[in-house]
């Protein structure tokens, strides 16, 4: 009987057994149910998730695209709010369920615009079911000196067309809002290394030019500054205390107002430092105007009397024995202990004599601009004046003192500054010592510039900016571009490259360099017979050279780019030219300038202080921002400075 028994209790287990097995079976089912259905379920979040990041992403592009569009939509301050939980819609135009979004912009960053106007948009995306992204991109406006070449007009002042030819070469990217014109000699006419933008349809004779991309035509308008911009210019160097007054007077090449640039080792830690000056013309029209001198202009006849030009020059003059310099204009009127020329017996008539036949001719010639030490009336006791800075100036003018906060400022580094006769009368190009300064010098009126520039600056003016001489970076060219040197100009006017006694060859006893068929023999008075200008010139008139086809035509040498000669040698620039009006700077014929242009790419990226942008908002870098109690007002408050 108990074997019996056994038998049935076997047959129990096995019954258990299937049971275990369907239970198995079927939990492994149910498993693979619910593996199915949180794959679906995690598939359907998946999508919403990128389905709410794309309507972020989305949004900012389409923001930029508003921007640019609508600029007026970009506020100066705080942010603007383009969308507030806005229905997002597909590429076919269809409203996306359960899906809304909105979109900010302001500035960010230091938002002054000192840097270049950089801003934010930042957009916002959630739908229903609890996702929600935050997108931030960092956008800012392209400015003037990303170009190497800019115009509004394909045309001068006098309407007249003006072609690109002569083997013309244009580096950096060149824009025109007119018609460009290729010349149909020689072949190619002209050379252009980067992007050229028309807004007109086509290039006229596009086949004899080389591009090294291809042309875009018919592209939007960009629009000139406006004096707006150069308003707000004005506002900025007030604060600087940077503002200052010149004058109208003289011709187009001319200015009572000088800015002088230069630099000064200060040791360690501070080293090598720029800093500006300025000199203000006075009223005394006794040799020459007051605007005359300052530019260095050729004198006028009528100022000195027939026949008595660039001899008699209060501008130029020469150095002779011990070093001692005298102009020109006093070698009458001094005495021979003052400017020995080994000459035994001194009398007005031989001073006059080695004046007139010598002393413009000779290798220890020179002409400077005004202001400048050398050019006041030596003192016996010294052979120089030591108040140079204040008195002595043929003009009657006079350099300006710096405000007293600056003075105070700089009288902290010691002797290296105290020890020095101009330590009052000097400008930093630095907030270090001068806490309010903007990176601006602006002039009401005319100003001539030349120096070394070492800092960030943008001069502006409501008349013409006139290059008197060479003014360049203390860094050279190849600098960083977010830290180094660089200069940007913009004129109300015209910016031009004056036909004075530094940049134009000379002869005597005539007009030399306004002549239009010139005669006698020229001579150059300074070291560089080249002109070499570093910075972005933008102009609502136009960029050229003062009576560019006056003068010599063959008698200075191009020391860079060939052994060529014209009237003025070479005209060499490194930045870029930003200009209502088309202007020249020689003539085929030689007389002027050849042209040496070079594009600095540090514009583009890295733009001189509050330089004029066109508006155009481009990409710069994404950002993904925490979702977290996100606030724009917040956000926007914390980063803008």
């Amino acid at each position: 009987m108990s074997f019996t028994r056994i038998l049935r209790d076997r047959r129990g287990i096995a019954l258990m057994t299937t049971m275990l097995v369907a239970f198995a079976v079927s939990a492994i089912a149910i498993a693979a149910v619910m593996m199915t259905l949180n794959a679906t379920l995690v598939g359907k979040y998946a999508e919403r998730a990128s389905a709410v990041d794309a309507a972020a992403l989305a949004g900012v592009e389409e923001a930029r695209s508003r921007l640019n569009t609508t600029r007026s939509m970009y506020p100066a301050t705080g942010f603007t709010t383009i969308e507030n939980n806005a229905t997002v819609k597909n590429a076919s135009n269809v409203a996306i369920p359960k899906l809304t979004r909105s979109t900010y912009v302001g500035p960010s960053g230091i938002a002054s615009g000192q840097y270049g106007v950089v801003g934010s948009i930042i957009s916002v995306a959630r739908d229903s079911f609890g996702n929600k992204v935050v997108r931030r991109l960092e956008v800012n406006q392209e400015s003037f000196s990303k170009f190497a070449y800019f115009t509004d007009f394909e045309t001068d002042t006098n309407s007249s067309t003006i072609v690109f030819g002569g083997g013309d070469q244009i580096r950096g990217p060149v824009h025109s809002n007119d018609l460009i014109r290729i010349n149909t000699t020689p072949t190619p006419a002209a050379t252009f290394f980067d992007q050229v933008t028309t807004a007109n349809s086509t290039i006229n004779n596009q086949g004899n030019a080389t591009f090294g991309k291809t042309p875009l035509l018919g592209v939007a308008r960009i629009p000139m500054p406006t004096v707006t911009d150069l308003n707000k210019l004005d506002s900025m160097a007030t604060i600087g205390g940077t503002r200052f007054t010149g004058s109208t007077a003289g011709d187009a090449g001319e200015a009572n107002t000088r800015v002088h640039f230069l630099t000064i080792d200060l040791g360690s830690p501070y080293g090598v430092q720029g800093f500006f000056m300025v000199y203000q013309a006075g009223t005394v029209t006794t040799i020459i105007p007051p605007e005359d001198y300052v530019s260095a202009s050729l004198p006028p006849a009528s100022a000195l009397g027939a026949g008595t030009l660039l001899e008699r020059s209060p501008n130029c003059g020469d150095f002779a024995t011990g070093g001692r310099f005298m102009p020109a204009y006093y070698h009458d009127t001094t005495t021979l202990a003052l400017h020995q020329h080994g000459i035994s017996t001194y009398t007005n008539a031989n001073k006059i004599a080695r004046r007139d036949s010598s002393l413009v001719k000779g290798t220890n010639s020179r002409c400077f601009l005004g202001g400048d030490s050398v050019l006041t009336k030596p003192a016996i006791a010294t052979g120089g004046n030591a108040a140079w800075l204040t008195t002595g100036h043929p003009d009657g003018g006079a350099w300006v003192q710096a405000p007293g906060g600056i003075q105070a400022s700089l009288a902290g580094l010691g002797a290296v500054i105290t020890n020095r006769p101009d330590a009052n009368y000097l400008f930093p190009l630095s907030r270090q010592w001068n806490t309010s300064f903007k990176g601006v010098v602006f002039v009401g009126g005319k100003v001539i510039v030349d120096g070394v520039i070492h800092g960030r600056v943008t001069v502006a003016s409501t008349g013409n900016i006139i290059f008197g001489d060479d003014i360049t970076y203390f860094q050279g060219l190849n600098r960083d571009c977010a830290t180094g040197d660089i200069a940007g100009y913009f004129s109300g006017q015209s910016i031009m490259v004056s036909n004075n006694v530094m940049n134009a060859p000379q002869t005597l006893n005539t007009d030399g360099s306004h002549l239009s068929t010139p005669a006698g023999t020229y001579r150059s008075y300074v070291t560089n017979t080249d002109e070499v200008i570093h910075g972005f010139f933008l102009t609502l008139k136009t960029y050229g050279a003062e009576e560019n086809g006056l003068g010599a035509s063959n008698v200075e040498r191009c020391l860079i780019g060939g052994t060529f000669n014209a009237g003025r040698g070479c005209l060499v620039t490194f930045g870029g030219i930003i200009q209502s009006r088309r202007g020249a700077v020689g003539l085929t014929s030689g007389q002027g300038y050849i042209k040496r242009y070079q594009y600095d790419v540090c514009g583009a990226t890295d733009p001189p202080p509050y330089y004029p942008t066109t508006g155009v908002f481009i990409k710069n870098r994404f950002y993904e921002l925490d979702p977290t109690r996100f606030s724009a007002a917040a956000w926007y408050a914390a980063n803008q400075n």
